[in-house]
This record gives structure tokens, sequence and C-alpha cells, in this order.
């Protein structure tokens, strides 16, 4: 039994750089996540390589391409201290191939780079699971195969037009398997893109810390932060407070975290009431453990490890959110915060500098000889807002050392972190526990998917007051400067430039639907295809009829819809082959060779065995006959095969196999 021979050496530019253009464009998605000696390694390499086919530059010996790779294998390991996880790997595998490429000397070695073409294409939605990139690796896949196609084949390069149908055939027929395999093979917890070590960290418009005044002109991120589906009616655009991190200690100018605790019961210590609010957060990676959720929440996904510390605040406890985050939660705007406060704890909430902003303390204490409650403080301050000549810009002055005093009685010029630190600041000298709590406020509805998106720039800052009848009690002091940041729910940066926006956009509101449709089809293909996992798998199943799927019976199901598959796509590729080799001069013609051959005694065409091995066989057999024989088969080949054939090339056929006369016959 013969062994089909490997695709003959050749390296002609042509085909170089078809396997130059696979290696760079595979690896593209991942250049700019990588360091930039990578892909700078990759790109000298292949210049290198295709200099020597065109100009005959010397190409590294043996030790020296030993001596680069050896190099190489350390710097990777000298980058990032490991060669596991998708960054790490992923640059090993690009330098391999920037290796690999260099050292190419056969038509085999373009396909093992080819191949390892295909994984860093896959690798890509590891690093960015979006529709851009989705988009990219299909079409990308399409040209990978044309040059698989190109290359696999020891004769010239075919026509591209005529290879790209073939290898769009070729994808088309594979993609019922495919469908197959996602839908039913067993689904692992968590979603695939969340494998570790990819750098999928998210910007955010939050901190754990807060100074204002040091930040002169907020540059606010239109990135999403999350997207929210709500199960029932949503609530108004003033009730939209998604709760975060809870700042409690100030240091003079900045506002921080005191750190994580947890305390048990906490939802015990709510008194809630009207109707609850269900509802399901797609946040985006983000890097931090913040769970971000609406005032005030009391049940969540019980299996993500989200628990809720002792500011009502929901976190991941034991790892950042790295990957989107998918989780259900039930929230009441209705709420009475029943936690006490002792007197240890209530100093706390009272603490200030023993120094600073001499002028607010005046003003507080003021109101606290004056006042008979907490309720008329409260009051007063917000008066001052109110009735003062106070602005919300995105584009403050800086403040001094006394960051309340000059924002109060000097600037009068900030956003939702001035006020609130001002606020909250003027509550402690007056002798009300207070902190400052981070979130985002509002967002915006998408009407083609009923959801609403709430992006970094809807990050707000506000309030909580310590009331001794109520608990913690929400003061928003942004609502009495710029009502319309919180009753219309827009971000800060559209509150500033909507009149802009809304001139430039008027003869051009497609663009704006064009974006919320674009966010819809990112949105569904999250949902659908990213985050799916187990929970959507054993829904879509039972609604497919198959009930309580188990893993064993998954894997016989896929088993046995491929198995069919793969029975129906052969029996119809057989009737198609069939029905055009009933048509087809150049099988006729082959045929009638086979059958001379045979006389000639030469053991008839196996079953199975394809023309270039029986031609092979056959050139064995009649040594002096082998290059008419495999003259024959080539043409053959040519005729039946390759795209773009016609009358002469089958005639070319006729006029080889009737000068075929074999030895001792007549």
């Amino acid at each position: 039994m013969t062994r089909a021979r490997a695709p003959a050496a050749d390296n002609s530019p042509d085909r170089l750089l078809w396997t130059a253009g696979i290696a760079a464009g595979a690896s593209l998605p991942h250049w700019l996540s990588l360091p930039i000696w990578v892909p700078g390694l990759l790109c000298f390499s292949i210049a290198w390589r295709l200099g020597g086919a065109r100009f005959g530059w010397p190409l590294p010996n043996m030790l020296a391409r030993i001596a680069l790779a050896l190099l190489s294998f350390v710097a990777v390991l000298g980058q990032y201290h490991t060669i596991n996880g998708l960054e790490a790997g992923t640059a090993l595998l690009i330098v391999m191939v920037a290796l690999k490429f260099l050292e190419s000397r056969t038509a085999r070695d373009q396909l093992v780079l080819v191949i390892i073409a295909y994984f860093l294409l896959f690798a890509g939605l590891l690093v960015d699971p979006g529709l851009f990139m989705l988009a990219y690796m299909l079409g990308f896949v399409w040209f990978t195969t044309i040059g698989l196609l190109q290359l696999g084949r020891p004769a010239p390069l075919l026509p591209n037009a005529e290879t790209a149908k073939q290898a769009g055939r070729l994808l088309l027929q594979a993609m019922p398997i495919m469908l197959i395999l996602f839908v039913l093979f067993p689904r692992l917890p968590g979603p695939l893109w969340g494998v570790p070590g990819a750098d999928t960290r998210g910007r955010s418009g939050l901190s754990d810390t807060m100074s204002p005044g040091d930040i002169t002109e907020l540059g606010l991120s239109e990135d999403v932060a999350f997207r929210v589906e709500f199960h029932d009616r949503p609530p108004g655009p003033d009730r939209l407070y998604w709760r975060g991190p809870v700042l409690s200690v100030f240091n003079g100018r900045t506002w921080s975290t005191d750190g994580p605790g947890m305390r048990p019961g906490m939802v015990d210590t709510l008194e809630l009431s009207g109707e609850p609010i269900d509802y399901r957060v797609m946040l985006e990676p983000h890097d931090r453990r913040w769970v971000f959720a609406l005032d005030m929440p009391v049940k969540w996904s019980e299996d993500l490890d989200i628990r809720m510390e002792n500011h009502y605040q929901l976190v991941r406890t034991r790892r950042p959110i790295r990957s989107r985050f998918d989780y259900e939660v039930t929230s009441y705007p209705g709420y009475r915060t029943l936690e006490g406060l002792n007197e240890r704890t209530r100093e706390y909430y009272l603490r200030l500098p023993a120094e600073g902003n001499p002028q607010s303390r005046a003003m507080a204490q003021q109101w606290r000889n004056e006042s008979s409650n907490e309720r008329e403080i409260i009051a007063k301050a917000l008066s001052i807002f109110r009735a003062e000549q106070f602005f919300y810009t995105l584009t403050p002055p800086p403040l001094g050392a006394n960051t309340a005093d000059d924002f109060l009685f000097q600037t009068r010029e900030g956003f939702c972190e001035h006020y609130s630190s001002a606020f909250t600041i003027l509550m402690r000298a007056a002798g009300i526990p207070a902190r400052v709590v981070t979130g985002y406020q509002g967002g915006e509805i998408n009407p083609l998917g009923e959801y609403y998106i709430i992006y970094q720039s809807n990050a707000h800052a506000w309030t909580e007051v310590w009331l001794e009848d109520e608990g913690w009690v929400r003061v928003d002091p942004t609502a009495a400067v710029a009502p319309d940041r919180i009753s219309s729910g827009l971000s800060g940066r559209s509150l500033a430039g909507e009149q802009a926006r809304r001139g430039a956009l008027q003869g051009l509101p497609w663009i704006r639907q064009a974006i919320l449709a674009w966010d819809a089809a990112q949105t569904y293909w999250n949902a659908w295809v990213i985050g799916y996992g187990p929970e959507l798998q054993r829904a879509l199943l039972e609604a497919l009829g198959i009930s309580r799927p188990h893993w064993s019976k998954l894997v016989a199901l896929a088993a046995g819809a491929v198995l069919l598959v793969s029975v129906l796509l052969t029996v119809y590729l057989s009737w198609s082959f069939r029905q055009k080799r009933e048509r087809d001069r150049a099988v006729a013609l082959f045929e009638r060779f086979c059958r001379t051959l045979e006389r000639a005694r030469v053991p008839p065409r196996r079953t199975g065995e394809g023309p270039l091995d029986y031609g092979n066989r056959a050139a064995t057999a009649l040594p002096m006959q082998a290059g008419q024989i495999q003259a024959i088969t080539r043409a053959y080949l040519k005729s039946r095969y390759e795209p773009n054939t016609g009358d002469s090339e089958v005639e070319e056929l006729q006029r080889l196999i009737r000068g075929f006369k074999p030895v001792g016959t007549h």
C-alpha cells in the first residue's frame, strides 16, 4: 500500500505571500494586547523570509534559528513570568509562528502555519468576544481556508475567485455540525471567554476614592458600564440609583472606603414597602469586585458568589470581575434601614479632620443651634444650592486646601462629586452621621431590545444621612442644582452637551438608531452566545422537549446528531458527485485509461483509491512508462478538479491517453 505524498517544496513568492498574509492577519487581533516586540518579531521574520525568496537574502542556519528560538522563549518568560494564560500563551504562539515562517522551506511547513492560524483566530474571541471580532474572525477564517486550498496542492495556484467559492461551500457544509456541537455539547459552569489570564479589564468611571477639586475637567467615558433588563415595568428615571462603593473616611481632601466588611443579616435590617423590582444586570468587566444594584437589593443570584457588605453594597467575594458578569437581582425602591448606630459607630460617621473648612463648620454649627431637628438642617443645606448661584458643570475650577469652603463660598461650580462631598461635610459638621455613596444614576432605554444602557458617564455620587427614626436616608444635593440630571436620567456628559448633540444630529436621527441597533445586536450576542452556559442550555433544551438533560445524555445526543448530519451530507455530496460524474468526459477517459492498465496486468483500482495513488502504483508496476502514466494522471486531475478548465484540457487528456500504449500490447 502506497502512502500519499506530501506536497512538494515550493518557495515561490506567491505561496509565501499567501502564508505571510494568513500569519499576519490571524495574529493581528492580538497585537494591541501584546508587547510591541512580539508583532515586531513576526513582521521582521516575514520580511526576512520574503526577501530571501525574492532577492536571495541569506537565511539563518540551524544554530542561529535555535539561538533565536531560545532567546524568544526567555523573552516571553521574562515578560509574563509564565507561559500559561491567554496573553503569555498567545505571545508564545505568535513567536513560534514567526520562527516557523522564517525557516519554512516546503509546502508542508506552509500548511502547518495555516493550521496554527486557525487557533490564533479563535483565540481572538478570548481577547475580544464582540461582534466586530466575530465579523473579522469569520471573514479571515474564509480567507485562511482559501489559502489552505491554494497551498495544499502541488500544482500552480488556482484562480482566487473560484477557490473562494469552494472555500465558502466547505465552510457552509461544516456549519450544521458546528451548530449542533455548540447547542448540545455539555456546557461547563461559567463562560469559556472567562479563562484565566484574559486581559478583559474594563475602564470604570468609579474608584474607591474621591477627591473633589483634583480633577478640573471630568473626561467622562461613553463606554458601557452595564445593561439592565427589567422583567416587569421599570421604575422612573429618578429612581434609578445603582448602588456602588460607599465612602466613609475623609482625610480633609479625599474620601475613601473603609475596606471590605461582611456582616450577615444585613437584609434583615431593612423594612420594605411597595412592589419589588426584578431585573437582570449584564455587567461589563471592570477589574473590581463591585456588583451594582438598585437601592435597595434584597435578593440576588445565590450561585454567583455575591455577598452584601455592611454598607448594603453588593460585591463578588472571591475575585475581581474580569469578564462579562450576568446576575439576577430583586430590589425594593421603598425601604427603611433599621440598622442601629451605637456610640462608636455614630462617632465614626461624624469624624472630620481636626482642622479645615472653617466657614462650612461655622455655618453647619449655626444651623444646629437654630434647628429643632435633623430634617430642618438638611432642608437649610439644600436651600443653599437652590437659592444661591450654583452651577452644574463638567469643567469646574480647581479647589484649594479647604475644598468645601472654596466650593460653597467661592467657585460654586462643580459636578456630583463636589456637591455630595460638600453636603456630607456640612452634615457631619452639624452632628448628623453621613457618608458618600457612589454608583450610577439613570440610564438610556434601548427600544430595540427593551433594556437600559448605563454608561460610564452615568457615574454619580450622592449622600446618605442617618436619621434616628428612619435609618440611612438618601439625599442627593445634585438634584437641587441640576434636577434634569436626575429626573431625566441623563448622564453628566449628555446633560452638559444635550443641546449641542441634538443640534448636530437633528437631521441625522438614523445615527442614534444605528448605534442602538448595534448595541442591541451586541447584547443578544453576549446573552445567547457568549453567555450560553449550563442554565441557558438547560432552558433551551427543555423548551425543545428535552427534559433533565444530563451530560451523558447530551453527549449521546450530540454524537447521534453529528452522525446523522454527516451521513446526510455524505449522501448529498455523493449524489452531486455522481450527477457531475455522469456528465464528465474526463472521468470516462480516465476509466478507459484504467481499463488499459488492467490489460497490462496492473491490479485494478481499489475502492476509495484516489487517482494520484493509483497513478503512482501503476507507474511502479510499469516503470518504463512511468512518465506517461504520471503525465496522464496530472492531466486528469487538472481537467477534473481544477476550476476554469474547459475543452482544451479534456482534449489534452484524450490525446495523452490515445498515445499511451503499454509495453507488450498492441
